[in-house]
């Protein structure tokens, strides 16, 4: 569960944020609870609207509390798809029978007490799928196991009771007692099912404030819902009627009850996707670059030295390549070991590294004790002076070893192919053909075969046009 944003410790942020609206919620309550009953103009408009809110928001709520559960396995989040689901669907049904909205009774052959046994049924019902969820929790931890299977009946049930209920309520209004008269709620305010509803919703925050302990992000925001569920049915018994400043209150908390779970959960979401949008740069950070080194390694190589070609021959710019091997290094592997041998590789990337200055040049480990030097857009006396720069740098290091020298050192073959009208171009017409990197391979080769240490750049695979073989080949 730790990976769910919503199960982690609510920040200080959350807190604030959860606290003001609980303040906000309690202030709402105790400014209308006095004129609750005051009569206001009927806005017939404000109930499609806030009835499509309300819909939409628990639907997207359920959705995202089911895959919730499908990555967490815990019951409260079955359940509590399934108690938005149920709201969601019994709201439907509550917009389609209210009277006045699309008819003057309203639709599927609805009655007068129709609308107020829909507002039973949704008020009663998802408080009590939520505490179903607070027994299958129970359950769960006394070695009942909660499975995909109960989960899915869970939904099922909820939205079969819904759809029972509402057609109860549709086509046998009449039957069932009466509960609003003149267009008065008060023989709803004192019936049991009422009692019900009000226990119902209270019994359900309780058992969230002494189960969760606002522990969790989940917790927090469950909890508001729920203050805010109760205050809408607070403020809708006070009301007593349709159209009266409680009755459009409680449409104002029942907002707020749909709302902030979802709110919620899509912080949630941005807060995943970010940090899988990190997770995949490091991902891709850690593939392109080599373990020991932290050079790029041989794969983004691979990539870029062929999009780096297409460029040099479609903008008419010369491309330069370095092979650098490091000078008997198997020897030094087998006298002072592999360990030693790391160290080495790792302070020589350094030091290539170091000596490069232009933003789109990059050096890599071509593999073992090799490593390539991609150089756009440089011509070939400045790749050779960057080589000579890297040969010295690592004579520098003053890293001994059993050699001529003494000391640790690498050999270097440098190709630059050319690009463009210029006669230097046109001169090596016949070298464009080549490959730049077997170019500068075939030099390395040339350098070590010459006595290692040593810098040899050249135009043609077939050592055509050398520029200098042998130490210091640009200042030769």
């Amino acid at each position: 569960m730790n990976k769910l944003i919503t199960s982690r410790h609510p920040t200080r942020l959350h807190r604030w944020i959860a606290l003001g609206l609980a303040l906000g919620i309690g202030a709402l309550v105790a400014a209308v609870l006095p004129f609750a009953g005051d009569k206001l103009p009927a806005c017939l408009p404000f109930l499609p609207i806030f009835c499509t809110a309300v819909v939409l928001t628990e639907a997207i709520t359920s959705l995202l509390m089911w895959v919730r559960y499908r990555m967490g396995k815990s019951p409260i989040d079955a359940a509590l798809s399934a108690a938005y689901a149920f709201s969601s669907l019994t709201c439907a049904v509550q917009l389609l029978i209210f009277p006045g909205v699309f008819s003057p009774t309203g639709l599927l052959g609805a009655g007068k007490q129709t609308a107020v046994w829909i507002w039973v049924l949704w008020h009663g019902g998802f408080p009590t799928l939520v505490l179903l969820g607070f027994v299958a929790h129970w359950l769960a931890q006394s070695r009942f196991l909660f499975r995909l299977k109960h989960a899915r009946l869970l939904i099922l049930l909820a939205l079969a009771g819904s759809v029972l209920g509402c057609v109860i309520a549709v086509r046998f209004s009449d039957a069932l007692p009466m509960l609003i008269k003149d267009g008065s709620y008060s023989l709803l305010r004192h019936s049991p099912f009422a009692f019900y509803v009000v226990v119902a919703c209270v019994t359900a925050l309780a058992a969230q404030l002494a189960s969760g302990r606002l522990r969790t992000a989940l917790d927090l925001w469950l909890s508001i819902a729920l203050l805010a569920f109760l205050a809408d049915v607070t403020l809708t018994l006070a009301g007593s009627a349709r159209f009266t400043l409680g009755w459009y209150g409680a449409r104002v908390a029942s907002v707020i009850a749909s709302s902030a779970l979802l709110a919620a959960l899509l912080v949630e979401i941005s807060m995943l996707y970010s940090r899988l949008a990190r997770i995949n740069e490091d991902l891709e950070e850690k593939a392109n670059h080599d373990a020991l080194t932290g050079l790029y390694n041989r794969g983004w190589f691979d990539a870029a030295y062929a999009r780096e070609c297409l460029v040099a021959r479609h903008q008419e710019q010369p491309l330069s390549v370095l092979m650098i091997d490091v000078d008997h290094f198997k020897l030094f592997n087998d006298t002072y070991g592999h360990a030693a041998g790391d160290e080495c590789l790792r302070r020589v990337a350094n030091a290539l590294q170091g000596c490069l200055r232009r933003q789109g040049d990059a050096v890599s480990r071509y593999g073992g004790e090799e490593f390539v030097v991609l150089l756009p857009g440089c011509a070939t006396a400045s790749a050779v002076s960057i080589a000579e720069a890297m040969r010295s740098a690592v004579r520098k290091l003053e890293i001994p070893a059993q050699s001529a020298s003494g000391r640790v050192t690498i050999s270097l073959g440098v190709f630059t192919a050319e690009s463009g009208k210029s006669k230097a171009a046109k001169a090596a017409k016949s070298a464009q053909a080549d490959d730049p990197l077997q170019c500068a391979d075939a030099n390395l080769y040339r350098a070590k075969a010459a006595g290692r240490d040593r810098v040899v750049a050249g135009r043609s695979a077939m050592g055509a046009s050398l520029i200098g073989i042998g130490q210091g080949a640009l200042a030769r």
